[in-house]
This record gives structure tokens, C-alpha cells and sequence, in this order.
């Protein structure tokens, strides 16, 4: 990535995160930092907020699947101390 600045970076990313295209970005970079951001450090911001997404997805995907596994494990114990209770 570039030599930008970190508040350069956090427009950017917001910017990004927003869907305004690369074009608009520049413009407003240019506006308040007096330069741009080069479109591959903007396309490698863009990859790993995607990246970031994708993984947020993910883990509460498996946190739900955690919870559905738990769920069921307790109930299967409870049967099966029910079961065994009535079998003594």
C-alpha cells in the first residue's frame, strides 16, 4: 500500500464503504489532503474491507451454528439422563 496518511486512509475506507466510486473518492481526497490516493491502494483498501465482510459473515454464521449445537447437546443430555433414570 501507499504512503498515505492515516486520516487519508480512513476517508478513504469510509468512502469505500459507502460505494462511492474511485473517481468521487479522488476528488474528495484531492479536496481535503491537496493529493489523491493511487486506485491500487484504493482497490487493496476495498479487498480488505470485502476480506473483513466476508469474515464478519462467517462468524456469525458459526456463532449461530454454536448455538444450534449447544441447543441440541442439552437436550440430548437431558434425554439421556432421562432415559437412564428410568432404566435404574
Amino acid at each position: 500500500m501507499g504512503k498515505s496518511s492515516k486520516e487519508k486512509i480512513d476517508l478513504a475506507e469510509t468512502l469505500l464503504s459507502k460505494g462511492i466510486p474511485y473517481r468521487k473518492i479522488q476528488e474528495e481526497l484531492k479536496k481535503k489532503f491537496g493529493s489523491g490516493m493511487s486506485n491500487n491502494t484504493l482497490k487493496t483498501l476495498q479487498s480488505s474491507q470485502s476480506r473483513v465482510n466476508i469474515l464478519e459473515e462467517r462468524i456469525e454464521f458459526l456463532e449461530d451454528e454454536l448455538a444450534l449445537f449447544k441447543k441440541l447437546y442439552f437436550q440430548l443430555r437431558k434425554a439421556t439422563k432421562e432415559r437412564l433414570k428410568e432404566e435404574i
